[in-house]
């Protein structure tokens, strides 16, 4: 199935709007969301803390140093970026830069599901990431996965345009990635 830029964006689009809706059509019986201003936005703070993320903090035993027990996916839009992290334990976010933030899926069997997926899917690719320090997303349009383990940080970046036509040859990670984000959204239906 060909992908274009706007399905994905109005994919993202609906799933706030639907999280909106849901939360403000919950029976006085449920517990009601609190909405809060926040004085910074907490992206940032956000992605640095999963990009940052270590196996004891996620009570992991790993086997090798090589093993990959966490994926970061960003995905720069132009006027936002999506940020996917997804770990070994089935902890699966979805943060915006733009400030909103989707957490807690842990509770649902599908984003569980998905985000074990997203890591034996990034398992095939770890091997084509180079080592990198750098941990800030990419300025210009574009993906790129971060690759967590004991021996390091790994890199991978990919144009969106070779992805959008199905020519890049991440699209299956970027698949993988991108069904953390629609079962986020279908849970919130």
């Amino acid at each position: 199935m060909k992908m274009t830029t706007g399905i994905l964006i109005v994919g993202l689009l609906a799933l706030v709007t639907i999280i909106g809706v849901a939360c403000k059509g919950k029976s006085k019986n449920e517990t009601e969301v609190k909405k809060t201003k926040l004085d910074e936005n907490p992206y940032q703070g956000l992605r640095e803390q999963a990009i940052s993320a270590t196996p004891e903090q996620l009570q992991l035993q790993l086997e090798n140093e090589e093993e990959l027990y966490g994926i970061v996916m960003d995905w720069n839009m132009g006027d936002a970026i999506a940020t996917v992290v997804s770990f070994k334990t089935g902890d699966a976010s979805v943060y915006l830069s733009t400030g909103q933030g989707f957490i807690g899926g842990y509770a649902h069997e599908t984003v569980v599901n998905s985000a074990k997926n997203f890591i034996v899917i990034g398992k095939r690719y770890l091997s084509k990431a180079k080592k990198t320090e750098k941990t800030e997303p990419m300025s210009k349009t574009g993906v790129n996965f971060y690759f967590l383990t004991k021996a390091g940080k790994f890199y991978i970046e990919e144009d969106f345009t070779l992805i959008e036509n199905e020519k890049s040859e991440f699209l299956e990670l970027f698949e993988a990635g991108n069904q953390v984000i629609t079962e986020y959204r279908l849970i919130s239906n």
